[in-house]
């Protein structure tokens, strides 16, 4: 439970951050009626709305198997996740590119413009220390990979989520804040509807990549090819292992794998003896990688390097 708990205190953060924020910003929206505030206030409602997503994920994901559903419900989080990526999309990016198009062509002076600094500053502490938090996690995960390729690789999708959201909260914020910055000294009243349009093409951005990433999770991601070739060391290690002939692996959740192997085995051995084996391979696979909920061991006669496939 520890490791599938293990995003739980990131998202609740990202969550009480992002709902504070967005209710500041809108107060603020409604002395300045700046629409690049608009737009933060927009962004971290949506935010907001996503964490208690994830949470039902995280939540739903934990229910025992069921009649109807023999592999459990892990696979939850990531449909939540790409749920998440269409909310950030429709609510957040959409939105955005409307309002700061709406705004540049109708134009008006920002009101009461030092709120707008003052709110941006805090929400920009605000959120860094959101971030932080995102990225710590992802530092003690990442295992050397480059951050980029870890959140390639990673199958926590609420991870991925709360790190990106986070990203682009605080990068949208710089953005707000400098194109205000621009028009408060120039006086041209063009930079905080850019500021706007800016913020929802990123929001895009981020979607569209959160969106290909549980996608695939959904579709179905094989392990770690790192847990792959430890299964296989292990197998072989066996004397009265011949070959492994074929091995699949499927994450149905962050920590949820399906493993099917095929073996051929020494043909001196009894039925007997083979299943003892593979009860003993089950038992060494679990304690090794616990995520591995699912084994499947099926004997069958090595027929060359063309045989591949699992049936």
């Amino acid at each position: 439970m520890k490791n599938r708990d293990s995003s739980i205190p990131v998202v609740l953060f990202a969550f009480g951050a992002n709902l504070l924020i967005a209710v500041v910003k809108f107060v603020v929206f409604l002395l300045t009626r700046s629409s690049a505030i608009l737009a933060e206030t927009v962004h971290s409602a949506a935010d907001s709305l996503n964490q208690i997503f994830l949470l039902v994920g995280i939540r739903n994901g934990r229910r025992e198997p069921d009649q109807l559903h023999p592999f459990g419900f892990s696979s939850e989080l990531y449909f939540w996740s790409f749920i998440v990526a269409l909310l950030l999309f429709s609510a957040g990016a959409v939105y955005s590119i409307w309002q700061g198009i709406h705004k540049l062509m109708n134009p008006q002076p920002i009101h009461q413009i030092h709120y707008a600094f003052l709110i941006l500053g805090l929400a920009i502490l605000a959120e860094g220390a959101a971030f932080m938090k995102a990225r710590g996690m992802v530092q003690r995960e990442r295992r050397g990979m480059s951050v980029y390729k870890y959140l390639r690789c990673t199958k926590k999708s609420e991870l991925i989520v709360v790190f990106m959201e986070d990203l682009a909260a605080l990068t949208g914020l710089c953005i707000a804040m400098v194109c205000l910055i621009l028009e408060y000294i120039t006086d041209i009243l063009v930079f905080d509807a850019l500021a706007s349009i800016l913020i929802g093409l990123l929001l895009a951005t981020v979607a569209a990549f959160l969106a290909n990433e549980t996608k695939s999770l959904l579709v179905g991601e094989s392990a770690d090819p790192m847990v792959v070739q430890g299964i296989t060391r292990l197998l072989n290690e066996e004397d009265s292992v011949n070959h492994v002939i074929a091995m699949r692996t499927l994450h149905l959740g962050p920590e949820d794998i399906l493993l099917a192997v095929k073996i051929e085995f020494n043909e001196r051995l009894t039925s007997r003896e083979i299943s003892n084996l593979i009860n003993g391979f089950e038992k060494d696979i679990r304690e090794s990688y616990p995520q591995i909920k699912r084994i499947y061991i099926e004997p069958d006669i090595f027929r060359g390097r063309m045989q591949n496939q699992l049936g």
